[in-house]
């Protein structure tokens, strides 16, 4: 029995260690994924924010608009806007389709966010980062970034859809497969782009504008996702559902004043 047992040890050792090193692989490409969008989706290490610390929630000014005005695509800017006459504060965004945050951050903020650009309260600009590229080794992050451009020289009006179907690409887990050009192209059709947007993402027709975007997030030197309000970088928890629009709904009030 002993000797049975101790020919297939060395196999079995072999499976344990082999395993081990995956799995070791994969936290250690999901850390480094994560250490790369930036501090985390809370800063909470920096300024402090109260948001979502009382019940009351102050009263909006009467919506100015019904729908979001959008800015036709501008190659000398490095970013997607909308509303650029709002008397409301100027919101900026800094995201990458890959970063496991900037996901969780959309799946807590984007729907007030959302409200409040299609109701003119803000003027909201949008920086898609192929920040994370470096660090894969892919094109996953030019590549989607890519995709929301050009579905927006197409029609802004694509851009909600856009940003969550790539956000719905990301994968899972570091050992899931990472979509490649084709997949993120014919993602895109299924968003609602043309086959022109397609052709534009596998002929990296924007890869060079998405380039100076990533310049933008390196001269700030932060990560992903970044929120500004009036150029001040906001330190809520992104992570938490209503904090920013809490902290947005003072900004707006606050302007609204003056």
């Amino acid at each position: 029995m002993d000797s049975h047992k101790t020919s297939h040890e060395p196999a079995l050792s072999r499976l344990v260690t082999t395993r081990r090193a995956a799995i070791f692989a994969g936290g250690a490409t999901a850390a480094a994924l994560l250490a790369a969008c930036g501090d985390s989706g809370s800063k909470e290490g920096g300024k402090a924010s109260d948001s979502g610390g009382s019940d009351a929630t102050p009263t909006l000014p009467e919506p100015t608009q019904s729908a979001a005005v959008s800015v036709p695509f501008d190659e000398s800017k490095p970013y997607l806007e909308f509303n650029p006459d709002s008397k409301g504060p100027t919101v900026e965004l800094l995201v990458d389709y890959r970063c496991p945050h900037c996901k969780l951050f959309a799946e807590a903020q984007d729907k007030d966010i959302r409200e409040l650009v299609e109701k003119g309260y803000i003027n909201y600009r949008v920086y898609p980062r192929p920040m994370l590229d470096k660090r894969t080794g892919l094109t996953f992050s030019n590549d989607t970034a890519s995709a929301v451009v050009a579905s927006w020289v197409e029609d802004p009006k694509l851009f909600w859809d856009m940003n969550e179907a790539m956000f719905a690409l990301q994968p899972e887990s570091p050992e899931d497969p990472t979509p490649d050009t084709a997949e993120v192209a014919e993602a895109a059709v299924k968003a609602g782009a043309s086959e022109e947007v397609k052709n534009a993402v596998l002929d990296e027709k924007y890869r060079d504008y998405v380039a100076t975007i990533e310049e933008v997030g390196q001269e700030r030197q932060v990560g992903t996702p970044t929120v500004y309000i009036d150029g001040e970088e906001w330190m809520g928890d992104g992570e938490k559902p209503g904090t920013l629009k809490a902290d947005l709904v003072k900004a707006i009030i606050a302007k609204a004043k003056k």
